[in-house]
């Protein structure tokens, strides 16, 4: 069975038999494709999951998400991204450990 974990932040991380795959959220809107014709195709919205990285292992996945938010970050002040990158690590623990401390 494949790993299927969403993360904070719309990453999400999956696997396949050779690889820990990590996948970004995109919404999708069929109107706005320069291919799009009215009355024959699905207007609706909808939300894909797109492979953007391949992996090794989950510690890499996490490490590679945690580089993507540092680099999209709007802070503008070290404090500011500290705290960013404190909340992404909670986050994680609380997926992994059900908020218990790490020891």
């Amino acid at each position: 069975m494949a790993l299927n974990i969403e993360l904070p932040g719309d990453y999400k991380i999956s696997s396949d038999s050779m690889n820990i795959l990590v996948q970004r959220k995109h919404i999708v809107d069929p109107s706005l494709s320069p291919t799009f014709k009215e009355g024959e195709m699905d207007p609706t919205i909808r939300e894909e999951w797109r492979t953007w990285k391949w992996t090794s292992t989950i510690t890499q996945a996490i490490d590679i998400i945690l580089q993507q938010r540092i680099r999209e970050s709007n802070a503008t002040e070290l404090s500011e991204l500290r705290d960013e990158i404190a909340e992404f690590k909670h986050g994680i623990q609380t997926l992994m450990y059900g908020g218990r401390e790490l020891r």
